[in-house]
């Protein structure tokens, strides 16, 4: 996930396209998730810091945080274009149904709120933010395809809201290929050729 968000975000930071995106590390998401009482602001300033020069967040329309438990994952967005903070859990088909990511996701959100106050990129005061969790987006049907919705959350939420895409195993399998693809090409990766990456795996 932390190298897909990497590409994720060198592909925004270029793009012309609205909105425009900037996604946080799993480990800064990991140290926004703490409980309220215990968050200590120095331990995610200079991730902020980092996000506001180097990525220039001011411009930014939505921020994603990735948030992973117990191999579960889901996806909390800082919309700043509705003035929400918005949750998508792939595990959650009715409003009876309790995540298990439920309390970490409403940490980060207060959190996030705790550290920007320190300092606000944004002309927006975060803390008149409200939560507001939407409903009819698609979700897994598997026990193991949380990472890949969260992904899918992040390429295809809108100005307007969620784009409709497809759930079938067909439509998640060349999801996965593409997204493998993307990662092959990533500047980080050392591998030089599919014949490496094959060895590679081979070993594993």
């Amino acid at each position: 996930m932390s190298l897909y968000i990497e590409s994720f975000n060198i592909e925004h930071m270029y793009s012309s396209s609205k909105p425009r995106k900037f996604a946080f590390s799993p480990h800064v998401a990991s140290k926004l998730c703490v409980d309220p009482s215990s968050f200590n602001t120095n331990s995610c300033t200079k991730d902020l810091k980092r996000a506001c020069e180097k990525n220039d967040i001011a411009k930014a329309d939505q921020l994603f945080f990735t948030i992973v438990k117990q191999d579960h994952w889901a996806v909390v967005v800082l919309n700043l274009i509705h003035k929400q903070f918005n949750v998508f859990d792939s595990n959650i088909r009715d409003s009876d149904y309790v995540s298990i990511l439920e309390k970490p996701c409403s940490n980060l959100i207060e959190n996030f709120k705790t550290l920007v106050r320190g300092r606000n990129p944004w002309k927006h005061n975060l803390d008149m933010f409200e939560r507001f969790s939407p409903s009819g987006y698609p979700h897994q049907s598997t026990t193991f395809d949380c990472g890949l919705f969260a992904i899918l959350y992040m390429e295809n939420l809108t100005a307007r809201g969620l784009k409709p895409f497809n759930t079938d195993t067909t439509s998640l399998l060349n999801f996965r290929k593409y997204i493998a693809a993307k990662l092959f090409k990533h500047p980080q990766n050392t591998l030089s050729s599919e014949e490496e990456l094959e060895k590679l795996l081979k070993k594993s």
